[in-house]
């Protein structure tokens, strides 16, 4: 028997086009939530300077004051309320976003009875918080990424109280591990905290036969022969693309048959300091005398084949939530190696049956990277125990229904 449906709000100044793996998780839930009763709809913000992509650059919303309301195409028959929002960080572009979020929920009709907020989430919202609460309207927040905090003491306990205020005017924080829910504690909260992992489409993500796989690289311009490591991501100094490929100058000179894949966008914007990181790379791409088997395949659609068709997974960033690329990684039956991360959980399973975890240097990745290149056998199984975990505890569908059943009950459906 069908429930009464739950109106709800995906509400994120970045969700569209998505920039990170919590805009995408949320967007891939799209279709199983409406399975489940859930009406939805979309508003979010074009992308701060920062953050823009060469395919941004085709866009026409530059024309557009801030504020303004963008028509764009539904997604997957989700409508989507696009903001124009000042192009650089400041109170000025969460102002835009919050007050379109208060007019959108003032106007809607329906009202949606659901707001789930997905990051970022920062302090200056707390006003825009208040006034949803005094509408009645349920508030969720996905904490994914955890907090990078200040150094100086005095600074972290203020930041900490601004967190501790922001929060309360929230009905319910969602987290997708036990690490990030002990982070979120660890910030002085005393929320109600659900711990929901993130799913994993087990249809779109899944390994394949060796004729398969062989047929696949072709496409993909690789020789069956050649062995490919690969890597997801942004470009970013979070994501560890440098460290990677420190690491990547004696994997190169060891294996003359390793390619390094870096799947993910590369950033037009951001400055002096992402400029000067993007030059760090180009020296040590040089330096490893192997350019030509270093691959930025750049964003794209089919990120699932190059998971199918690669031999093992590297991941080397510094902060993460549970991250959705080493999931989809160990489901489609890759070994995976990672460094130690601010948010590494043991929801991901066990170092050395799950996945290989090396100390956070370049040499202990090489190594722990070689052993498994040169150990067919270790390679297999490792492969093999990360696709069962995952396969056990992160099916997006239990993940779909565990949603489900929140929105209806804070909607105050049961």
């Amino acid at each position: 028997m069908s429930r009464k449906k739950v109106e709800l709000c995906l509400a994120s100044p970045t969700l569209y086009p998505p920039r990170g793996g919590a805009e995408l998780r949320f967007l891939s839930y799209l279709s199983g939530l409406r399975e489940r009763d859930i009406n939805i709809q979309i508003l979010s913000g074009t992308p701060k300077e920062k953050k823009i992509t060469e395919e941004d650059c085709t866009q026409d919303w530059y024309q557009a004051p801030p504020g303004t309301i963008i028509q764009t195409e539904p997604l997957d028959g989700v409508p989507i309320h696009w903001v124009r929002l000042p192009d650089k960080d400041g109170k000025e572009r969460v102002a835009a976003f919050d007050k379109a979020l208060l007019n959108y929920c003032q106007r809607s009709d329906p009202r949606p009875d659901v707001i789930q907020l997905i990051e970022p989430l920062l302090p200056r919202s707390t006003p825009s918080l208040f006034r949803l609460k005094k509408l009645g309207i349920t508030r969720i927040f996905s904490y994914s990424l955890p907090y990078k905090l200040p150094s100086s003491p005095l600074k972290r306990a203020l930041r900490q109280a601004a967190l501790r205020i922001l929060y309360q005017q929230l009905d319910c924080i969602v987290t997708a591990s036990t690490e990030t829910r002990a982070l979120a504690l660890g910030l002085g909260l005393r929320n109600r905290i659900e711990i929901i992992p993130n799913g994993v489409n087990l249809k779109r993500f899944h390994p394949i036969s060796a004729e398969g796989k062989k047929k696949l690289r072709a496409s993909l311009g690789f020789g069956d022969a050649e062995k490919l490591m690969i890597t997801v991501g942004s470009i970013i100094p979070r994501k560890g693309i440098d460290l990677l490929l420190e690491s990547w100058i004696p994997l190169a000179k060891r294996f003359p048959d390793l390619h390094l894949l870096i799947v993910g966008p590369k950033v037009n914007g951001g400055g002096l300091k992402l400029r000067a990181f993007y030059q760090k790379l180009e020296r040590l791409i040089v330096d490893s005398g192997a350019g030509n088997r270093v691959h930025f395949i750049g964003k794209v659609k089919n990120v699932e084949e190059y998971l199918q068709a690669s031999d093992l997974f590297a991941f080397a960033s510094e902060r993460e939530g549970m991250s959705n690329v080493v999931l989809e990684a160990m489901v489609s039956e890759l070994p995976v190696v990672m460094m130690p991360f601010i948010g590494l959980s043991s929801d991901f399973g066990l170092p050395g049956q799950q996945y290989l975890l090396a100390k956070r240097n370049p040499e202990s990745f090489a190594a722990e990277i070689t052993d498994l290149l040169e150990n067919d056998e270790r390679r297999n199984e490792l492969a093999q125990n990360g696709r069962e975990w995952i396969r056990e505890t992160m099916d997006q569908e239990s993940v779909l229904d565990r949603y489900a059943d929140l929105y209806h009950e804070l909607a105050g459906h049961k």
